[in-house]
């Protein structure tokens, strides 16, 4: 288990504020440090008594020898810019956005002598905010690590012992293999789902009070927080775009073979999909 002397956590939301309660059971550090932009958020951690919370990210940053960065996707250049001037020579930075190949190039204002390594645990819900915030979020989820080939070997090593420390098993890549790998599982699911919720919600017969299981379950991720959500269906956007297109031609050919009478070739759709959704349910 990987000890460091102190560990900072800017943008302590639902992850960061995770990572903070799982670090402090774990006993991670010799000490903890967070940041949130929000002042309710702040106060929230402040009251888990796990860390020392700071007013801003530079002071939050100060003598950290690893800083995680789980602000979301499209404010990440903007807060490596905002911690630079409090970053040690030598720190470890590492992030849990859903994008990598960005955040990549995003990093690349950190000053020399940080050493950033991208990840990616994959241990998000629909409940966004410091409040749901869990000290068991990350046990046995995947976690990402991108490295460039560029970063000291001993980084990489950090980063994989970090997030398996607080319960991930991590998975090495490229980033933008990440991020052909999260379209497919992720982002366009969340897209989907919003898009059936809108359909669904338009139509004649739709009364919220009747609603089962079934729209449940396949709209649930649809209820994710947009603002978290735009920035990572913008940054994945080629990935995004290509998956919709399949879903569309998909959804195409189901409705052309109900507009053909074509029950056999219903079944086969059905079929297809129900064996591959049930692939989801074998052990790894």
């Amino acid at each position: 288990m990987p000890q460091f002397k102190r560990i900072a956590v800017v943008g302590a939301g639902l992850i960061g504020g995770s990572v903070l309660l799982a670090a402090a059971r774990r006993q991670l550090a010799g000490s903890l440090a967070g940041w949130s932009r929000s002042p309710e958020a702040r106060a929230l951690l402040k009251g888990y008594a796990v860390a020392e919370i700071f007013d801003n990210p530079v002071d939050a940053v100060r003598g950290a020898d690893i800083v995680i960065v789980a602000t979301p996707v499209d404010k990440m250049e903007e807060t490596f810019r905002a911690i630079s001037p409090g970053l040690s020579a030598g720190a470890l930075v590492t992030d849990a956005g859903s994008v990598k190949a960005a955040i990549q190039v995003a990093a690349r204002v950190l000053p020399a002598g940080v050493h950033f390594v991208g990840a990616h645990p994959m241990a998000g819900s629909e409940k966004a905010g410091t409040a749901h915030a869990s000290a068991d979020l990350f046990a046995n989820r995947p976690c990402f690590v991108t490295p460039t080939g560029s970063e000291p070997g001993e980084s990489v090593r950090l980063t994989h012992a970090f997030w398996q420390a607080l319960g991930c098993r991590t998975v090495e890549c490229t980033a933008q293999r990440h991020d052909e790998i999260v379209a497919a599982i992720s982002h366009v699911p969340h897209a989907s789902a919003s898009a059936l919720m809108l359909a669904v919600g338009s139509l004649p017969g739709f009364d919220p009070a009747t609603t089962g299981a079934g729209l449940k379950d396949t709209t649930r991720i649809a209820a994710g927080e947009e603002n978290l959500w735009v920035g990572i269906l913008m940054a994945n956007a080629p990935h995004v775009i290509a998956g919709l297109r399949a879903a569309e031609d998909q959804t195409a050919n189901l409705r052309q073979a109900l507009e053909a009478g074509d029950a056999e070739k219903v079944r086969q759709l059905l079929a297809d999909a129900r064996v591959l959704r049930q692939s989801l349910d074998r052990p790894a």
